[in-house]
């Protein structure tokens, strides 16, 4: 793909009006979601995953443009939506809180990163580790 800057950790999401990626709890922002992108023990404790394939391990990434879900596409990377930007972060940028680790299925077409807690936090730390990343998500255009 024209402009691909190959390989990294990638994430579609809206753009906020600061020009950095936009803060919440849907799949086009910068969020976790329980019970969908993580699970919470009872007493609302995350934990390192196993990265093991359709599990619930984090925060969902891919590590190519072309592996981004196509419904998130932005418009510029030949997807259809008009709200969204492409993201990436080098893994050297998630800080000592999060890690990073392709989870995909075997025989699964596209491939997929999950960035998930490095060790036993509260969820609200791993969300505030998540959205405490966001300065450092540089988006990336087509040339």
């Amino acid at each position: 793909m024209e402009g691909d800057p190959g390989e990294g950790i990638y994430r579609v999401m809206i753009e906020d009006r600061d020009g950095m990626p936009r803060l919440g709890l849907t799949a086009l922002k910068l969020g976790v979601r329980t019970g969908v992108d993580i699970v919470p023990d009872q007493k609302g404790m995350v934990y390192r995953p196993a990265f093991r394939p359709d599990e619930p391990n984090g925060l969902s990434c891919s590590p190519t443009i072309q592996d981004l879900p196509a419904f998130a596409l932005p418009v510029e990377w030949g997807g259809s939506n008009p709200k969204t930007v492409v993201w990436r972060i080098e893994v050297s940028d998630l800080g000592a809180e999060l890690a990073a680790q392709e989870d995909t299925p075997p025989q699964r077409k596209g491939r997929h990163i999950s960035v998930g807690p490095s060790g036993p936090m509260l969820f609200d730390d791993y969300l505030r580790a998540v959205q405490a990343t966001r300065s450092r998500w540089k988006k990336v255009t087509r040339s």
